[in-house]
């Protein structure tokens, strides 16, 4: 009974905590970035119908962190939806 035990425990790897990444650590982690596209947009501070309607077909396929950091690249730092994507999958993944 005791060898089976210590066999088991032998058998167990060590569970790694995955560190979730917020939205706030991928401002962070954007501003430090080095050779950032140029903005090629003009917002007002909110998306145009235009985007709206891609988020929701996007949202299919990707995290609410992408999609929030995506917003906020849009939005704030006036960058289109093909560049914000990149830089998302770039700073986030999907």
């Amino acid at each position: 009974m005791y060898g089976s035990s210590n066999k088991m425990m032998k058998d167990k790897k060590p569970v790694k905590k995955e560190m979730k990444m917020t939205l706030k650590d991928a401002i962070e982690k954007f501003d430090k970035m080095k050779n950032k596209p140029k903005s090629n947009m003009k917002s007002d501070g909110k998306l145009s119908k235009r985007q709206r309607d891609l988020m929701k077909t996007h949202k299919q396929h990707h995290t609410k962190l992408h999609l929030d950091f995506m917003k906020y690249l849009m939005t704030k730092k006036n960058y289109c939806f093909e560049i914000s994507h990149e830089l998302a999958q770039k700073i986030i993944g999907k």
